[in-house]
């Protein structure tokens, strides 16, 4: 028997919690906890890029005529932050999960149907998550590649001028989010594996 297992269990002497509730209650825990952190992590340094464009704003010189080299005007940024609230949701519905471990260890635990349920919901939300910021990152993408056809069209001199490191790590911060996004959506389909698992008949 894991040892987890067997602390679970101290942890519980004096409760009515089957071993097959009590793999559950330790997945969500395990699981719930190391969603948690990776994209609170992913979160903060995605939201500080982006964070730049609002407290860097240093214009660039020697652009060609007409050419708009400002990161913050990149259309798709407005779906970059909106993927980091849903990633904010996101990170919320991984904390409850942590708190539903508890809940499933008391006497007047959550049904299975309830527990499903709450593991939809963050499927649900990283799935949004991760549209919005794709649509975001695909906007990005695409506006920096028309940048850059501006540079070449103005001359070689001027390409590397039309675009900037932070754009990159704008593109980066995006990619931040969509993974934090997966690593959410991978943790709530194994919690709804565990949770519709057949228990064993032992």
């Amino acid at each position: 028997m894991p040892r987890e297992l067997k602390n679970a269990k101290k942890e519980e002497d004096n409760s009515d919690v089957s071993p097959n509730v009590l793999r559950v209650v330790l997945a969500f825990r395990r699981w719930g906890w190391a969603s948690f952190w990776t994209q609170v992590v992913l979160c903060v340094v995605s939201a500080l890029v982006l964070l730049q464009l609002v407290l860097l704003k240093a214009p660039s010189t020697n652009v060609p005529t007409g050419a708009d080299t400002n990161p913050a005007t990149l259309p798709g940024l407005s779906f970059a932050w909106a993927g980091i609230a849903v990633l904010g949701a996101s990170i919320f519905w991984n904390f409850r999960y942590t708190q539903m471990a508890k809940k499933l260890r008391s006497p007047d635990r959550p049904t299975k149907t309830q527990t499903v349920f709450q593991i939809k919901i963050g499927i649900i939300i990283n799935l949004v998550g991760m549209l919005i910021t794709l649509v975001g990152a695909a906007s990005i993408v695409g506006a920096l590649t028309l940048r850059s056809q501006q540079g070449v069209f103005a001359g070689a001199g001027n390409f590397n001028l039309t675009i900037q490191p932070l754009d990159f790590q704008i593109i980066q911060a995006s990619f931040n989010v969509i993974f934090a996004h997966f690593v959410g959506l991978v943790a709530s389909l194994w919690l709804l594996n565990r949770a519709t698992d057949k228990p064993n008949r032992e």
